[in-house]
């Protein structure tokens, strides 16, 4: 395993935290703890920050400086892959939230 596999390992770990954290806010929203909700959510933001911050700095900054001279495979594309979704999903459960809030009033 190459140092670019254990590095998209680690962005796929942090994003799945992050997916888990927004699966635990939706949880929350419908339980009407709107308070954990948003806790859950700025968790979320963090951990997701950390794997979009490694997913640019450690690949894509690399890759377009020629640094990173492996090709691409089908671990690092899933870790992409992997960080895109959740970076919607937290958009959409925001608006769920949002929803969840509007119809709790």
């Amino acid at each position: 395993m190459t140092s670019y596999d254990e590095l998209a390992f680690q962005i796929i770990s942090l994003a799945g935290d992050g997916r888990g954290k927004l699966t635990e806010a939706m949880k929350q929203a419908r339980k009407n703890n709107f308070g954990k909700a948003e806790d859950a959510l700025r968790e979320a933001d963090k951990v997701l920050l950390k794997a979009h911050q490694l997913q640019t700095q450690e690949l894509l900054k690399k890759y377009a400086d020629g640094t990173l001279t492996e090709p691409l495979n089908v671990v690092i594309t899933h870790a992409q892959d992997y960080v895109m979704t959740a970076l919607a999903m937290r958009d959409m459960v925001e608006e769920i939230i949002n929803l969840y809030a509007k119809l709790n009033k």
